[in-house]
């Protein structure tokens, strides 16, 4: 197996009685873009983090150009040349750019004084090559999350990075922005730059990468050739099955009775909105927004980066107070102020960033789990017991893979996670559910399970309402889809007049050519 560049040999680890990885063996030509793919809890983030050199394998071993890799700190694997970028930025937001790339690396002058006048100059030349218009000065909390990825890159290439290592790194991308990330790395690759490219994302793996590498259940399932592996076999081989097909909806009687136009007044019949909410603002993120979301429909919300979507389920949710406007769940009006009022009114909240926002990491799975339950209830004594056996519930009922539920959320998958963060909000019975990227950084199969949830949720009679950047998942999973542009409500789309085209016009500008398309769809 022996190619001359990046090479795993019988890689393994575990974790207690969770085995991590078991033998795991491929190799990486130099020069090439490999993917390495698999589902959620597959070993991936392990191996990444055995070849960053923040943990070491149980037996197995790396080499790099032939010499082997023995790897006991990120430091060290710098200076081996090995640069990661991960999905998470990791920055210093309140110091600039220049101190950002040379964090624990600085140069010094001979007296051993920071020598910043060289760092900036080196930071100017690296922020040229990778065409990220800032200066070495401006402050990291100020760059968008593209160019703050293309600062890690740029750390990595301080080091004379030659195995650049890039985990998820376009979640929080605009297809624009992604471009930009290719355009650059295809740079690098042209200079001899070898790229570990791991992605739950298959048309942007089968856009960069010469060769695929799939792991299951911590194992070595197979290197495929992108040129002659069709992406359903690459999918079969992560799963280990056939991927799920969509099962229609069964209960959706109650959706023909709400106005066709989202801004229309409330219907007067014995139909009640489960959410309606009435010329919402809150400047400068979003104004005049109105829509209803009736009991178990499924409504996408749909808009570029920037349009206002998240805004609006923070300001539902009571996160950030609205300017002007109202919110009612089942015809009561909310004046949220908090998590615990919003939970107490019937709402729920999936939050975008499950790791920032979602989880309590100084916390084991069963007191996140039961935390939003407890809070709602305004629980003062804790019943040991109950809380047991409600977080055991939960997690048996969402199908949440864990050793046992005293485990911290560090030690479970993304798509695991995701579940927690999902579950602790159902265990409250919310009559809305709000969902910010409710698959963001999940896998394949992760991802059909969190889909499948949503709608049994929406067939229990539950109202969600969905966020999410993946056009194709808003079009599976919503009965209407809501479009935003610059902080305004465009459109509603329903049915067959929801194409991609038609979405993504009203999205952008063209508005009329948007009702256009719609109505010959």
């Amino acid at each position: 197996m022996t190619t001359g560049g990046l090479e795993f040999r019988d890689v393994a680890k575990s974790f207690g009685a969770v085995q991590a990885l078991r033998g795991v063996s491929f190799a990486v030509t130099p020069g090439d873009a490999h993917a390495c793919v698999g589902e959620n809890g597959a070993g991936k983030s392990t191996l990444l983090k055995i070849l960053a050199g923040i943990i070491r394998p149980d037996r197995g071993e790396m080499s790099w150009a032939g010499a082997p890799l023995h790897l006991s700190s990120p430091r060290e694997a710098l200076e081996r040349g090995i640069g990661m970028v991960y999905q998470e930025t990791l920055a210093f937001r309140n110091l600039p750019v220049s101190a950002n790339i040379f964090a624990g690396r600085e140069i010094t002058t001979r007296w051993g004084r920071l020598d910043e006048s060289a760092m900036r100059a080196r930071t100017r030349d690296l922020l040229a090559q990778l065409h990220v218009p800032v200066t070495p000065d401006t402050p990291m909390e100020r760059l968008s999350t593209a160019y703050a990825q293309l600062v890690q890159v740029a750390r990595a290439l301080v080091c004379n990075c030659r195995v650049l290592v890039l985990d998820e790194p376009t979640t929080s991308l605009t297809d624009a922005e992604v471009d930009h990330l290719f355009r650059v790395i295809a740079a690098l690759r042209a200079t001899g730059v070898t790229v570990l490219f791991v992605s739950h994302r298959l048309p942007e793996v089968y856009r960069l990468c010469d060769r695929i590498t799939v792991l299951r259940d911590g194992a070595f399932v197979g290197t495929f050739d992108r040129a002659t592996t069709p992406s359903d076999d690459i999918v079969r081989a992560m799963v280990g099955r056939e991927p799920p097909t969509r099962v229609p909806r069964a209960n959706t009687s109650a959706i023909a009775s709400l106005p066709h136009c989202p801004i229309a007044p409330l219907p007067e019949g014995p139909m009640t909105p489960a959410l309606s909410v009435s010329g919402l603002s809150r400047a400068p993120a979003f104004k005049d927004v109105s829509f209803n979301v009736a009991p178990g429909e499924i409504v996408g919300m749909f808009g570029l980066v920037g349009s206002g979507r998240t805004e609006i389920l923070e300001t539902v949710f009571g996160l950030a107070a609205a300017d002007a406007g109202q919110v009612s769940v089942d015809g009561r009006r909310v004046q949220a102020r908090s998590a615990r009022d919003a939970a107490r009114a019937g709402l729920a909240l999936v939050p975008e960033e499950r790791q920032r926002q979602g989880l309590c990491f100084n916390l084991s799975l069963q007191h996140n789990l039961v935390l939003p339950l407890a809070a709602k209830q305004g629980v003062h004594v804790i019943d040991r017991a109950a809380e047991s056996a409600a977080a055991g519930a939960q997690a048996r009922a969402l199908a949440i893979k864990a050793p046992h539920l005293q485990v911290t959320p560090d030690a479970l998958s993304g798509g695991n996670q995701q579940k927690v963060v999902a579950g602790k909000w159902l265990a409250t019975s919310p009559r809305v559910l709000l969902l910010d990227e409710p698959t963001k950084g999940v896998d394949v199969g992760a991802k059909f399970e969190i889909h499948s949830l949503i709608r049994q949720q929406a067939d229990a009679g539950m109202a969600c309402l969905m966020v999410s950047s993946d056009l194709p998942e808003v079009l599976s999973l919503s009965d209407r889809v809501l479009v935003m542009r610059e902080g305004h409500l465009r459109g509603e789309l329903r049915g067959d007049e929801a194409t991609e085209e038609a979405v993504m016009r009203l999205a952008t500008h063209d508005v009329a050519a948007a009702a256009d398309a719609g109505g010959r769809a």
